[in-house]
């Protein structure tokens, strides 16, 4: 087989359009697992709650966070279940909605991010890469094979 030629290459720009749609199907795929895993967790952690009669209002209420609420507001506390959203569709519905907006806003950091690369490039000319052609034809791995057998 013949010696590998080194070829070189030189980067003068990456689109920011593909940049952006790249990183918005991997933000939504990771949101979307997220969602999938914590729910699932929630889930078992709610199970579990509801089982032992574990109550959040009751944790937060007697803990030193609940005693220094009820000193300053001097009155009871909301109810934490439907406030942080635990146990309501609300919540659920705005955890998918913001998590829907930020994949979109941090793709679109991610193009200016790009853009921001390829003013870099602009001025410094460019990024060589480096890299060994393997491709090989065919004639050459037929003769390397007669000359085997």
């Amino acid at each position: 087989m013949e010696g590998a030629t080194i070829q070189r290459r030189i980067i003068k720009s990456i689109s920011e359009r593909s940049v952006f749609k790249i990183a918005l199907v991997a933000y939504l795929v990771i949101f979307i697992i997220t969602v999938i895993i914590f729910s699932i967790i929630a889930l078992i952690a709610w199970a579990g709650f509801a089982k032992s009669g574990i109550n959040l209002n009751n944790i937060i209420g007697n803990s030193s966070w609940g005693q220094l609420l009820k000193a300053f507001g001097g009155g009871n506390l909301p109810n934490f279940n439907f406030s942080l959203g635990t146990g309501g569709i609300i919540g659920i519905v705005l955890f998918i909605v913001f998590g829907l907006i930020f994949s979109v806003v941090y793709a679109a950091i991610a193009a200016f991010w790009t853009w921001i690369l390829n003013v870099i490039l602009k001025i410094s000319g460019g990024i060589e890469v480096r890299y060994i052609d393997r491709t090989v034809k065919l004639e050459t791995v037929v003769e390397e094979n007669k000359a085997v057998n």
